[in-house]
């Protein structure tokens, strides 16, 4: 039976970076985002959901979604948020319980299950055994985010804010990692992680 263990953070914490050493470790990681990315693009219902929905202005003039327009809509607004979820959620979730099924059939012992908004779905928290938080204070959060995206410092705070609070999410989580130093320092943490886990820092199959 595989173990799995959910990744989360909030914007900017280096959620990806401790995927990928995961990844490195040759532990299968389920990507939320690329999922969510895959059910949007051009032809799919997940796009045509979308357009019916807000419209032509959150489409580009190739056809694709435009993320940006997307995003200044949904991000100021908890409502718009919550609409989107429900357009397109159960593609995310179908496509998520395929790739969980994938690697579950072919015995991996962990699979990580790399979800940016884990504790604010309810979909998401009874897939898993356990929480992984990727963790920097906010304030570091909020620097790294205007610096990383070319934000405004009130388009930050609005990303930031239209998710849990980091400090909550570490204290909820039952495993985090410090993610303010180097990506050096990750190495010895995840494996750590993985020898409570009872697992060997690189997957022996």
């Amino acid at each position: 039976m595989s173990y799995i263990l959910g990744l989360t953070g909030s914007i900017a914490t280096g959620k990806s970076t401790v995927a990928h050493i995961f990844k490195e470790k040759g532990y299968p990681v389920v990507d939320a985002d690329a999922i969510a990315h895959a059910i949007v693009a051009p032809g799919t219902e997940g796009l045509a959901r979308i357009k019916a929905a807000y419209g032509d202005s959150v489409i580009n003039p190739d056809g694709s979604l435009n993320r940006r327009a997307l995003g200044h809509i949904v991000f100021q607004d908890s409502t718009q948020r919550h609409r989107l979820d429900r357009l397109n959620g159960d593609l995310i979730r179908k496509g998520i319980q395929a790739a969980l099924d994938h690697y579950q059939q072919s015995n991996a012992p962990l699979i990580v299950l790399d979800i940016p908004l884990l504790y604010e779905s309810q979909h998401y928290l009874p897939m898993v055994d356990g929480v992984l938080v990727a963790y920097v204070p906010p304030a570091l959060e909020r620097q790294r985010l205007i610096e990383r995206d070319g934000l405004t410092p009130q388009a930050a705070d609005d990303r930031i804010a239209a998710q849990l609070p980091i400090e909550k999410k570490r204290a909820r989580a039952d495993f985090w990692t410090d993610n303010r130093g180097a990506i050096t320092d990750l190495y010895p943490q995840v494996d750590a992680i993985l020898k409570q886990l009872g697992l060997p820092s690189r997957n022996e199959e």
